[in-house]
């Protein structure tokens, strides 16, 4: 867990310096901790793309791991 909070530690100082970085992940907390914009992709194909806030506004969600699922058309808990 160190580990992890030392990398976003590094990536947000980047980020304040106006750096531009690619950042692939699965884990939703991080992409909206970490990112202006954001994109999906499913089998290859972007789902939809826009900034964090963009796109939990396009799906019928309040928060960006429910909007993840809605967009891949996976199930919501």
């Amino acid at each position: 867990m160190a580990a992890r909070r030392e990398v976003w530690r590094t990536l947000k100082g980047l980020k304040a310096e106006g750096m531009t970085f690619f950042l692939t992940t699965h884990y939703m907390e991080e992409a909206e901790n970490l990112c202006d914009r954001i994109c999906f992709i499913k089998n290859g194909s972007k789902v939809t793309e826009g900034t964090v806030s963009a796109v939990i506004a396009a799906s019928p969600y309040d928060n960006l791991e429910d909007a993840y699922l809605w967009y891949m058309g996976e199930e919501v808990i």
